[in-house]
């Protein structure tokens, strides 16, 4: 099934697929977890969470964010976006529907390390560290990247916790 899909330009893997593609070493998620797998994407859990303007940093437990806060959290799982492939973020709908409006971009091709998500709260909210966060969906390149995210530019590169 990977072959014929990975043919296709511009395709959003499937949870099939997804599994291939983590076999065959295109992409990893590590901790992975079969249950977090969706049918076109993973979902991946809150690691960590800071809240800058408050010099709060919590790898444990839960935290209730005050409304009008700006947060980042880190992804518990550390994600490789190998060469055939890029990856788009998606903010859980509950977190949507609760007043969470965050920021994404693509995830390129070649990146490794957690992942650092910038949010906002429009009203009080509570976070607790492992609650699905982000969707990450992966989709093929038309073609393989000449230079990958680490040789581009690589500023985040294998982070293990949040980064500014």
């Amino acid at each position: 099934m990977i072959e014929q899909s990975a043919n296709r330009m511009g395709a959003v893997l499937s949870d099939r697929d997804i599994k291939k593609s983590i076999e065959l070493g295109y992409i990893s998620i590590a901790p992975f977890k079969e249950e977090l797998l969706t049918p076109n994407g993973y979902d991946l859990r809150i690691g960590e969470i800071y809240i800058p303007e408050e010099n709060v940093h919590l790898k444990t437990g839960k935290i209730k964010i005050r409304s009008g806060t700006r947060f980042l959290i880190g992804t518990l799982e550390e994600i490789y976006v190998g060469t055939q492939h890029v990856a788009q973020l998606w903010i859980k709908s509950r977190w949507a529907r609760r007043g969470v409006m965050a920021s994404f971009g693509l995830v390129d091709s070649g990146f490794k390390g957690i992942l650092t998500v910038g949010a906002y709260a429009t009203g009080e909210v509570e976070l607790s560290v492992n609650d699905k966060f982000v969707q990450i969906c992966f989709i093929n390149l038309t073609s393989p990247v000449e230079k990958t995210y680490e040789k581009r530019s690589g500023n985040y590169q294998n982070q293990k916790s949040i980064k500014i």
